[in-house]
């Protein structure tokens, strides 16, 4: 089943549309000697969080709230890693599952933490989930694997992705480009409107996510895919 989410709205709860769904989104905004640090803890119900500690650095910081609420089903959002740590101290992050990718120093950060083969995935404008279900606990494992695509003004038809390749289908003509280990771009496809756009592994990217754009400002960005090195 195919739902839609902000989760990075101002709302408690965040409707999983058109479904009845909803999760529970705790937000935590700190300032950690003098930096600022945006959580926001994902949960199919509420739960109690930490209070700040404005002394502690915001790695620390980081790390008690993850600490805090594991085991209990959630996931811990990093909504400004540029300015929460910076792509050189991003490893600090480690149990971080989502960022927020809404700079180009966030992206920075983001393809610093897959560089180093941490499973990270970016949440940005509206999000669209494949549930198994249409529940909350289907929608946190959808988020947790990167099964979702994030996307402004421009929404996919299909997204494929197995050991061989990606591959998607868009309404209309886009072009995307391919990044992989390190945020490098290793290409640019192109498609016409309904046409499907298929991408083959070469086996040496690491890791590789598509930036897929239509021309008029819309984008969807896929999340990572790790790739084996092949021989």
């Amino acid at each position: 089943m195919r739902v839609h989410a902000d989760l990075l709205s101002d709302a408690e709860w965040i409707e999983l549309a058109p479904s009845a769904a909803r999760l529970w989104c705790g937000r935590l905004d700190w300032t950690c000697r003098e930096v600022p640090v945006r959580l926001r803890v994902l949960c199919d119900q509420p739960l109690d969080l930490p209070a700040p500690e404005f002394s502690e650095p915001p790695a620390s910081a980081i790390a008690r709230v993850i600490k805090h609420v594991a085991n209990q089903g959630a996931l811990v959002l990093l909504e400004n890693p540029a300015q929460a740590l910076g792509a050189e101290r991003i490893a600090f992050a480690e149990g971080v599952r989502l960022f927020g990718i809404a700079t180009d120093g966030d992206v920075a950060a983001w393809d610093a933490m897959l560089s180093i083969g941490q499973p990270v995935y970016g949440v940005r404008g509206r999000l669209t989930l494949e549930l198994d279900r249409p529940s909350a606990l289907s929608a946190i494992s959808a988020l947790a694997y990167g099964l979702f695509t994030c996307d402004e003004g421009l929404s996919l038809d299909g997204l494929h992705e197995d050991r061989a390749g990606i591959g998607y289908v868009a309404p209309v003509a886009t072009t995307a480009s391919v990044i992989i280990r390190d945020g490098f771009e290793a290409g640019i496809l192109t498609g016409a409107a309904g046409a499907t756009v298929h991408r083959p592994d070469a086996g040496n990217e690491t890791v590789i996510r598509l930036v897929i754009s239509d021309g008029a400002g819309h984008t969807v960005w896929t999340q990572p895919r790790f790739v084996v090195r092949r021989g």
